[in-house]
């Protein structure tokens, strides 16, 4: 191939110069002749990689060959645009042609939802469009998006921004496209709801997650799951924050599509902490960091005993007493920062165990399901449990036992041990001075009484003379 090229080259070389002449002339007209695109102020085409307004028009209405596939690749496109951007955009002018940038606000009415085709579902990364009659004084606008809360319902409002497809006439209703709605549910909603909502979180990137519910965390889950952790992390610097619903991993395991984005509190003691890489830059930016941090912990399970479906022809996989949690967070606090294995390189280990009861405050994401080595040497198939985003840690091991109590603990111990030692060998001495005055008393009275019977046949002599007469007695004898 190399050597083609090559001799393509030479022979390029060795071209007479009056067609070079004439290639020019050719490639200056062609230039001359194409009649340039005028676009308005408020145009976003150039934001759309791919994409001009010829194609644009192929996108909308559906129905032509390819144009909902046209459609979907254009709602995908718009999912990775800069809001920032389009937002300037949409601000500097009205939209009146395709593909100018507009921003919308209203209430909805009604909703239709169209599959994806199949062939685009893996590479899209979603499996439906939603086709949004959204109306503000009594002016009803169309929105196309790939993302909508499953608990949505008339009513609610939705916030759209992104590019026109088709202006009001009489056949149609002024349609936009757009990657992501902001939704806001017309009613009560839960402390997490409100709390994400009062933070500029969009609860439409919502949608999906339980539909997603037990399985592994896929790339649809990627704007809601570092929008979240984004989210939360500007949460923990706030105070003043909503009391948390105590949970525990039964509540999670029971209903998890109802839980998603509940703000809880759970106490669960930690296993091991891993740095998780962020590779993509849009998502660096997002976090304003490289990475973050997975925790694995363990909740407790009461009384309750949870039993996993197992492969054919195995025993089912028992979880009594404990079941084990993911916690990710944006930064670690100090006090996982000192506790954790070789605190002065932390940032460089990627995995490294911890120890300790931890009390956490946050969202919870969705049942994830991943490869567990616990699951795989008991024949089951992969692990699911709660995914949470946490807010705030707090360490529950007590400083004060492990600093203050047990070396108090200590002194006193060994002042007890001294005290007792040197109590020991006072009594002894005490008790060795004793014994030497009752022996030296002992001595002097002895010695008084032998003095008296001097003149006496001593009586050992008349015991040895009575062995000498008579022999002793012995067993052996008649």
């Amino acid at each position: 191939m190399l050597k083609h090229f090559m001799a393509i080259d030479s022979q390029r070389t060795r071209m007479p110069r009056r067609i070079h002449c004439l290639a020019l002339t050719l490639l200056v007209v062609s230039a001359i002749t194409i009649k340039p695109v005028h676009l308005s102020a408020g145009s976003a085409i150039e934001l759309l990689s791919g994409f001009d307004q010829e194609r644009l028009q192929r996108t909308f209405p559906p129905t032509q060959p390819d144009g909902l596939s046209e459609l979907c690749k254009l709602v995908y496109r718009l999912r990775s645009i800069d809001q920032k951007n389009l937002q300037k955009i949409a601000d500097a002018e009205p939209a009146k042609l395709i593909g100018d940038a507009t921003a919308h606000e209203g209430t909805l009415t009604d909703v239709k939802r169209v599959e994806v085709p199949e062939s685009l579902q893996e590479y899209l990364g979603f499996k439906s469009l939603f086709f949004l009659q959204v109306k503000n004084n009594e002016k009803s606008v169309r929105v196309i998006t790939s993302g909508l809360a499953g608990s949505a319902k008339a009513g609610d409002k939705i916030n759209s921004l992104g590019i026109l497809l088709a202006s009001e006439s009489e056949q149609t209703l002024t349609t936009i496209a757009c990657g992501k709605v902001g939704w806001f549910a017309n009613g009560q909603m839960n402390a997490g709801a409100k709390l994400l909502e009062s933070n500029s979180f969009q609860l439409s990137l919502l949608a999906g997650l339980a539909e997603r519910n037990r399985l592994p965390l896929m790339a649809q889950d990627g704007d809601a799951f570092y929008s979240m952790l984004e989210t939360a992390d500007h949460i923990s610097e706030k105070s003043n924050l909503p009391q948390a619903t105590l949970a525990d991993p039964v509540m999670f395991l029971r209903d998890g599509r109802s839980m998603i984005g509940q703000w809880v509190r759970m106490e669960v003691e930690g296993v091991q902490i891993t740095r998780i890489a962020v590779t993509r830059s849009d998502r660096q930016t997002q976090l304003d960091s490289d990475h973050y941090y997975q925790i694995d912990a363990i909740g407790d399970l009461g009384d309750v005993t949870i039993k996993m479906e197992p492969r054919e022809g195995e025993p089912p996989v028992v979880f009594k007493t404990r079941y084990p949690i993911s916690i990710a967070i944006k930064d670690l606090p100090d006090f996982l920062q000192s506790k954790s294995a070789n605190s002065s390189n932390a940032d460089e280990k990627i995995v490294r165990p911890f120890r300790g009861r931890l009390a956490m405050e946050g969202f919870f994401f969705r049942l994830w399901a991943y490869e567990s080595e616990f699951m795989q040497q008991r024949g089951g198939s992969e692990q699911f449990g709660p995914l949470l985003i946490a807010v705030n840690l707090t360490d529950l091991e007590p400083a004060t036992v492990n600093q203050i109590g047990v070396e108090k603990i200590g002194s006193l111990a060994a002042m007890a041990i001294l005290t007792g030692i040197l109590g020991i060998w006072i009594w002894q001495r005490k008790t060795t001075r004793s014994d030497q005055r009752v022996r030296q008393k002992r001595g002097e009275q002895q010695a008084a009484s032998l003095s008296l019977d001097l003149g006496k046949e001593p009586l050992l002599d008349q015991a040895n003379s009575r062995e000498e007469s008579e022999p002793p007695y012995s067993p052996d004898a008649d």
